[in-house]
C-alpha cells in the first residue's frame, strides 16, 4: 500500500553498480522490492547475473520481450511471494 511503501536510490559509480545492488539486496531478504532498468537487454542480463550470484531472494524478470502470458505469470509469482525481488522496465511501471 502506498502508506507503506518506501522508495530507495544509491548514487554510485558505474563500476559499483552491480555489487552496491547485490548489498542493497541482501540488507533487504524479507521484503519486495522492485528495480527498474531501462532495457529488455539490462533486465535479461542482470537477471542472470544475479541468479548465479543467489543473492538469497528469489529474482523474477518483467520486460516488454516476454509473451503477455509469461508477464501474467511473473507478475502473480512477485504478488504471492513474501519476498523478492522483480527486476523490469517501464512496462511493470505502467501495468502495476
Amino acid at each position: 500500500t502506498p502508506a507503506t511503501l518506501e522508495q530507495n536510490y544509491i548514487v554510485c559509480e558505474l563500476h559499483q553498480k552491480i555489487s552496491v545492488l547485490y548489498s542493497f539486496l541482501r540488507s533487504h531478504l524479507k521484503k519486495k522490492s522492485i528495480v527498474f532498468f531501462s532495457s529488455c537487454k539490462e533486465v535479461q542480463y542482470l537477471y542472470r547475473v544475479f541468479c548465479r550470484l543467489r543473492p538469497g531472494i528469489s529474482i523474477l524478470a518483467l520486460h516488454g520481450r516476454q509473451q503477455q502470458m509469461r508477464r501474467m505469470e511473473v507478475y502473480n509469482e512477485f504478488v504471492r511471494k513474501r519476498a523478492a525481488v522483480l527486476f523490469a522496465t517501464d512496462i511493470a511501471a505502467r501495468g502495476l
